[in-house]
């Protein structure tokens, strides 16, 4: 019996957001399908998915309406797959669940035909199914493609059965190729995200604020906008993991980056800029004074305790901000450096506090 067919009292609701398959390839499929129910004379044809756990999944039914409103979403664990395909028999490439074995269980089934068998040798049971494991070239099970119900109610032929090892590979192809280029695309997508952010805490690192200062420095003149630059370093921090932990410490820079985060306006762009540094690009500002209650924002948030493991770590920051004013050339290294020359004057008097940067700063 094919295992879209199976549904156990175990079997839970489908959680579509498991599911990993990409809409081109469940097109692919679902136009695979629809070519065997046309062009080789059966009722259903479903393709089924492995997932990594093992599980198997529906992804695509063509053919009677009643099957596809059934199946399609289905999933069953690989064991049971396991006894479905250990109580098939082998034609070839293909596996045949034959009703009349004696291990076959109709309780088991989810969905059944309501047809009835033709008097014949070779007639075609309800209870019977025909489906072909889809396997990588190195053996790896990618999923089942399973058919049913074949118009003339007999046992398909020969050619039928070459046919269908045919569409099968295809298939198999198909799922394998779709495989490899999401696993490409995923690790060129953490490659990606390993180059412009930071592993420690999760927000950018300094070469993503580079490249975003370089391209808001790139902009025409009279096209750009107000900006700011939030420069935070973190006041008491050394004595963090020199009297508790680097653990302790870590944990304090990831709450902090978080608290960044949750204060600043959803297009702003944070990261650490190395140490205990953290910087802030705040672009498309309306004026000066938006930017400062943002810079303000940090500072507040920052020096609220951190509770690890039973212990408050306190730290608080030292806050520079400098603008970039609109419809003027950008100078991205000196925006930097003002940002630093704000954040140290608050460093020398005494911490704790926010400065904006003013061009008297300079000569200080």
């Amino acid at each position: 019996m094919p295992l879209e067919k199976r549904r156990t009292e175990s079997d839970g609701p489908t959680d579509a957001a498991e599911t990993t398959v990409s809409g081109d390839l469940v097109s692919m499929l679902d136009q695979l399908a629809m070519t065997i129910v046309e062009a080789l004379g059966f009722g259903v044809a479903a393709v089924n998915i492995a997932r990594p756990d093992g599980s198997l999944q529906v992804v695509s039914v063509a053919g009677h309406e009643d099957a596809r409103a059934a199946l399609l979403g289905h999933v069953d664990d690989a064991e049971t797959w396991e006894k479905v395909l250990a109580r098939s028999e082998s034609w070839g490439r293909l596996r045949f669940a034959d009703h009349r074995n004696e291990e076959a269980d109709a309780a088991t089934l989810s969905w059944v035909p309501d047809v009835e068998a033709i008097d014949a040798e070779d007639a075609w049971h309800p209870e019977d199914a025909l489906f072909a494991p889809l396997t990588s070239a190195d053996g790896t099970r990618l999923g089942i493609l399973s058919v049913d119900l074949p118009h003339d109610g007999r046992r398909p032929g020969e050619a039928s059965r070459r046919a269908l090892e045919a569409f099968a590979m295809a298939a198999a192809l198909a799922i394998e190729h779709s495989t490899l280029r999401s696993r490409a695309e995923a690790s060129e997508r953490i490659s990606q995200e390993l180059a412009t952010h930071d592993p420690l805490t999760g927000v950018g690192n300094r070469s993503m604020m580079i490249e975003r200062l370089e391209h808001a420095a790139s902009a025409r003149a009279d096209q750009r906008e107000l900006l700011g630059l939030v420069f935070i370093d973190l006041d008491g921090f050394k004595g963090i993991n020199d009297l508790h932990s680097h653990a302790a410490g870590d944990y304090t820079l990831q709450a902090v980056a978080k608290r960044i985060e949750s204060v600043v306006r959803p297009h702003d762009t944070v990261v650490r800029w190395g140490g205990d540094e953290f910087l802030v690009l705040l672009e498309r500002l309306d004026d000066e004074a938006s930017g400062r209650r943002v810079a303000e924002r940090i500072t507040a948030v920052v020096a609220d305790p951190v509770r690890h493991l039973g212990q408050e770590l306190r730290v608080t920051a030292s806050v520079g901000l400098a603008f970039g004013a609109a419809g003027q050339e950008l100078d991205s290294d000196a925006l930097v450096r003002r940002a630093d020359t704000a954040m140290y004057q608050v460093k020398n008097g005494g911490r704790n506090g926010c400065a904006v940067y003013v061009p008297t700063l300079a000569a200080m």
